[in-house]
Formats: structure tokens, sequence, C-alpha cells
């Protein structure tokens, strides 16, 4: 693998004016084009004949779920078939097991985990000299039960799935990137109604952006993934070259940036609700239609993790109907 520092990739700004959504009045579901039914997962810059070269997957922990039951829909009914994929954090875990061809098999197993942990914090292990907190073993688990030899070798074959990690300001150490990335969280958390809002490249943090194909094992694909979803002490501290590496969220949420020298028409699928997305030429937003019932970091939730999916099924249902119309009609 190339070293850290070739592999850095700062990219430039995104200009885009931004596109009001218009409400509609049953649980917050969003309109942007004429005649959207209910519940129906909002986009803009539909692309023509839904022929998507590029997906990006954002991030989100088990929000990310949501992506998952829409993919598990809308890609064999509309014939998905991209090239490259861009995706961060738990956006990577979801993008890799899916086109693994092992998803569900994982998912049954990470569900079974979910409910036999029955806390997110294991006060009792401060005294065993053992993680405190279960995410950072139980991600691992999950990833690696959908990733054997022959599902790397499939991802190896499949569309370039670049992952994005964050490489933390070059003064900065471990401990106070951290508290930096801790910053940039809440920072972002003022800014969430912006979909490409990130305070974290702002003060420094750096974008790094590997490919998949790089990872010559199931283990080492683990740690990309685990390293683009870094947030210690959730997590274990991943590093490379010597040097601390945190969640790509940091730099990125909705990491558009990796289509800097990408063309083609590109799907772009949110883990969240926003009151205003962005109307950039060649680019569909998506975003689900109800609030996500998951939270993104607990552990101990199979339902809701559940409900999740099932909504992002719903939602793909909807979307594929939609540009499958739209196709007739062409």
């Amino acid at each position: 693998m190339t070293s850290l520092r070739s592999r850095t990739l700062i990219c430039k700004r995104l200009v885009y004016r931004p596109q009001r959504v218009r409400r509609n009045s049953s649980r917050g579901s969003c309109r942007l084009w004429n005649r959207l039914p209910q519940n129906a997962a909002a986009a803009t810059a539909l692309a023509p004949l839904a022929h998507y070269e590029n997906v990006v997957f954002a991030g989100g922990g088990n929000r990310c779920f949501w992506q998952a039951g829409f993919w598990s829909v809308a890609a064999p009914a509309l014939e998905l078939q991209p090239k490259r994929i861009i995706a961060v954090s738990a956006g990577s875990a979801i993008a890799c097991t899916l086109l693994s061809g092992n998803f569900h098999e994982g998912f049954s197993r990470f569900k079974k985990a979910l409910a036999a942990n029955d806390s997110n914090f294991r006060i009792v292990n401060l005294l065993r000299d053992q993680a405190v907190f279960p995410h950072g073993d139980m991600y691992r688990a999950a990833i690696l039960a959908c990733i054997d030899e022959q599902a790397l070798l499939r991802l190896h074959r499949g569309p370039d799935i670049s992952v994005l990690v964050a490489c933390p300001p070059s003064w900065a150490s471990p401990a106070i990137a951290l508290l930096l990335g801790a910053i940039t969280v809440g920072i972002d958390e003022l800014g969430k109604e912006s979909v490409h809002w990130s305070a974290g490249s702002r003060i420094g943090f750096r974008p790094m952006f590997v490919s998949v194909r790089e990872c010559t094992t199931p283990a080492a694909l683990a740690n990309l993934i685990i390293a683009s979803s870094c947030v210690p002490p959730l997590t274990p501290q991943a590093v490379r070259d010597g040097i601390c590496l945190l969640d790509g969220g940091f730099v990125s949420n909705v990491p558009t940036e990796g289509l800097a020298e990408t063309g083609g028409q590109t799907l772009v699928l949110l883990t969240r609700q926003f009151a205003v997305l962005p109307a950039i030429p060649g680019r569909t937003y998506v975003q689900p239609s109800q609030p996500i019932p998951a939270a993104a970091w607990d552990y101990t939730d199979p339902v809701a993790v559940q409900s999740t999916f099932d909504l992002g099924r719903r939602d793909g249902e909807h979307f594929s109907a939609t540009h499958g119309a739209r196709r007739a009609s062409a």
C-alpha cells in the first residue's frame, strides 16, 4: 500500500445552490418533484433513466442500515451497476457488505449480537482490563461475518469502492486530535441542516481515500472500515504508518469530494432528513422519508435496526417505482 502522505487527497470545495424542500404534512415526508406520494424518499436532480455511474454512501452508524434496505430493493429493480462507490464510516461497511453478496447473513448475525448485548457501557470491565465499550469488537465481528476470502475477491472484481478516513492536523497529538474531532462533531450538529457542512476540514483534518482493492485480506478490509469509523473510546484507535486515523466523517460525512475526478451521474444515499438538499446537476440525493428509529451507536436494540432497514426498503420501493415510471415514459 502507498504511504499515508502520498494517498492524502486535498479536494476542492464544491459550490452549489441549495434547493428548498417542500414539507408534506404527513410525518415529515419531503417533496422535490410533482405529485410525490406520502412517505416517499426525497431526492433532487434526478438522473435520466436512473443510470448512475457513481454512488455515495454517507456515514451515520446504525442509521446506515437504511441504505442497506434501500439498496436491497432499488439495486435489483433498477439494475444499478455503478462503476465507482465512495463511502465513509458505517456507510463503507454497508457498501462493502452489500457488494460482497453476504449482507443478509451478516445482518442476521449482527442483530443476534445486539439482542445478546444488554449495555453500551460495561463499567465492570474497568476492573478487568477489558474494553468498556463493546462496539469495537462487535463491529469487527459483524464485518468479518460478511467478508471472507471469496467475498473479498468479489469486491475486488466489482466497482471500485473508495473509503474515506480522516488524517488529523499534522501538529496535533492523538489526544488533541480526538478532542478536535469531538469539537467538530458538536459544531457540525449546529450546522446539521447543511448536507455538506464540515468543520473538521476547516481546522486541519485531511481526507485520505483508500481503495478496497488495496486490502489483500478480510482483516485488512475490516481495519480500513474501522479506521473510517474510528471514534475512540467507542472503537480502538486506528494507526497507519505511525499516524492516528479517525472517522472520515470528521472531514465529510457525505463524501462527494471523492468524485472530484469522476464523471457521470451520481446517487447520494443520506442517512437522515434534511430540510434543504443540494441542487447539483448530475446528482440525485436520496434521504429517509421519516426519522430513522435506530441511534447511531446503540448496540442493544435489534428491533430499531430492523425497523431502519425496513424503512429503507419502503423508500427504495417508492424510488424504484418512480424511476420505473420515468423510464417507461421516456
